[in-house]
This record gives C-alpha cells, structure tokens and sequence, in this order.
C-alpha cells in the first residue's frame, strides 16, 4: 500500500518548512502568495489533503463558515455565496452551505445541522424578516451576520442590506417618466422584509406622481406557479402597463407568462426587475433591472463575519448599500 503523504513530504516538495505549509492549509498566520502558491503546487503533485477534523480536534475550533440562504435558484444568491467560498478559502476556512427552501420549518432544521459542525461563524439570508430566534438561545457564542432580507432595526446580529425604499422609487419613477399609467408588482411572499421595502418605495413614488394605481400579486417563490399566476391576472386586467419583478425569478416568471400570451414588452406592456443577471441582456430586448452590488455585499459580510471570529467589535452594525437602476430596452418606449 503506498504511503500517504505528510506535511513533512509537502514541506520538502515545496523547499518550505513544515510551519510554512501548515499555516498555509489552516490560515492560522498570513503566508505570501508566492509561498502558498508553491505550497499549493506541492500538495497537488503529492495528492496531499489536510486531515481537517484532526485539525480541528487539536485546535479546539472549526474552520468552517457556515452558509444558510432561501433558495439555491436565484442568482443573486448563487453569485453571493460564490463570492463568500472564495473569501473563506483565501482565509483558510471552509463553507458549509445549506437551503432552506423558503420555509420557516427548514429554516431551523438547517440551522440546528449546520451548528452540529460547530462553525467559526454563520452568514444567513434568513427566510423573512429576522433571524430565527433559537439561535440567539441555543447557540449566543457563534458570531453571526444577516444578509439581505432582514430587518436591521429588529436584529440582534450585524447586518448587510441594500436601501430598497430607494431601490423601488428609482423603478417607479422612471416607469412612471416613460408613460406607465399602471403598474404591477410580483412578488414571492409579503413576509420578506426587503420586497415590502420596494413595495413602499414604489408606492411612495406613483403617489407623489398621481393617479397610477399600483397593484402586488404575491405570486409564491416557484417560478412556474407564479407565471401561471401572472398569466391569469393579465387576462382580467389588461390595461396593465407595466411589471416589476421584485426578483430575478419573478422577472423570469414574467417573461415566461409574456412569450405564452404573446406579450412584446416593451410594446405591449413595459417589464422592469431586480437583481441583474447576464440573462437579462441576453435577449432581443434587453431587461430594464435594479442592479444590487453583490461583490461589496459579499466583502462586507466576510469582513463583519471575520471581525467577530476575532472578537475585533463588538458593536452591531449595519451595513446598507445603494443599487443601481440599469435603463434597458424593456422599459423604453420613446
């Protein structure tokens, strides 16, 4: 049976010493990058791999991060959690990640498995306003922070939001300045605080505009069943004139009920969504979209998660960002 390589086989490779090569695989101390990359070479031509557990017995602490978001569907949260495995694995940490598949029930069952890995730290995007409140009682110890969805001023935990008041006005007013006299919102639940959010913000702008009534169909997180929705609200209300989707999923669910109906935006009625994707302008008519910074999201996140492994602060603080509203085909008349 051949013998299967050490740290000391690795750390000869390398032309490194073994506290180099350590320090590389646990991120204990900051190597540079020419050394690690040389570590990193060795390991791959040996077949070496880091027994973690024993690690982590040794060391008395995980190097995990722990990830929760509602859906593995959407985009934005593929993108973020993405951004947040190649963060962890810079700093020496592996990510766990788990879906809670937008159910409160889930929610819980996940977090109590993901605690069982006893991690460093967890970032959530939390099925509705808040963070489960078992984890603050089972488990203070644990740094947290809570992305997106939350309510800042109701948790107990950092957080990284977008200002989507702001977010739904900008939609709203330049639907409004290309002509639309009625508009609809899709949306997947009225739970969620930051869709309630745009919600607001769409409504405060069409008030200060005048008469344009505005409608939300709470249409549910899958994208089929919120297409057949929208399908049939359309054929009762056809003088809509414009639809925002409050999520990538929702903006897809819109385009599948217009190709179905033969709908032409922006002809025939203007669509606008949030979270832009590549898909979006890979169309004949591109997508009008609200464009939220993923990449700062993830860099705040990873930076108020690591100051709390750290015990750097010791304040909860709010991180809220700005988004931008990207002007597309599908909205432009004129």
């Amino acid at each position: 049976m051949t013998k299967k390589p050490s740290i000391k086989d690795v750390a000869r490779e390398a032309g490194l010493s073994t506290a180099t090569v350590s320090h590389v695989f646990s991120g204990k101390k900051h190597v540079n990058e020419e050394s690690a990359r040389k570590v990193r070479q060795a390991a791959k031509k040996l077949g070496y791999t880091m027994d973690r557990v024993a690690s982590q017995l040794r060391s008395r602490r995980t190097r995990i991060i722990a990830v929760l978001v509602p859906s593995l569907e959407d985009l934005f949260l593929n993108r973020f959690i993405s951004l947040i495995e190649s963060r962890a694995e810079d700093a020496g940490y592996q990510v766990i990640v788990s879906c809670s598949r937008d159910d409160l029930k889930i929610e819980q069952d996940r977090l109590r498995a993901l605690m069982g890995w006893r991690p460093s730290g967890l970032i959530i995007v939390p099925c509705v306003d808040t963070v489960p409140a078992m984890l603050l009682k089972e488990h203070p110890e644990v740094p947290v922070v809570a992305v997106d969805r939350v309510n800042p001023a109701m948790s107990h935990y950092d957080t990284v939001t977008i200002d989507d008041f702001a977010s739904g006005r900008d939609v709203a007013r330049h639907l409004i300045e290309n002509d639309a006299r009625s508009i609809l919102v899709l949306a997947t639940s009225d739970r969620v605080f930051t869709q309630r959010q745009r919600v607001l913000g769409i409504e405060d702008c069409v008030r200060a505009a005048g008469d344009v009534p505005v409608n939300t169909l709470v249409a549910g997180p899958d994208a089929e069943k919120a297409a057949a929705k929208l399908a049939d609200w359309l054929e009762e209300h056809p003088q809509t004139d414009a639809v925002i989707g409050l999520t990538n999923v929702m903006t897809l669910a819109a385009l599948s009920t217009f190709s179905s109906l033969g709908i032409e935006p922006p002809k025939d009625i203007m669509l606008a969504g949030f979270h832009d994707s590549l898909w979006m302008t890979a169309r004949r008519v591109p997508v009008t979209t609200v464009a939220q910074p993923v990449d700062a999201i993830a860099d705040a996140a990873w930076e108020r998660v690591s100051n709390r492994i750290d015990q750097n602060d010791d304040q909860i603080r709010n991180v809220i960002f700005k988004s931008t509203l990207i002007e597309r085909k599908s909205t432009l008349k004129h």
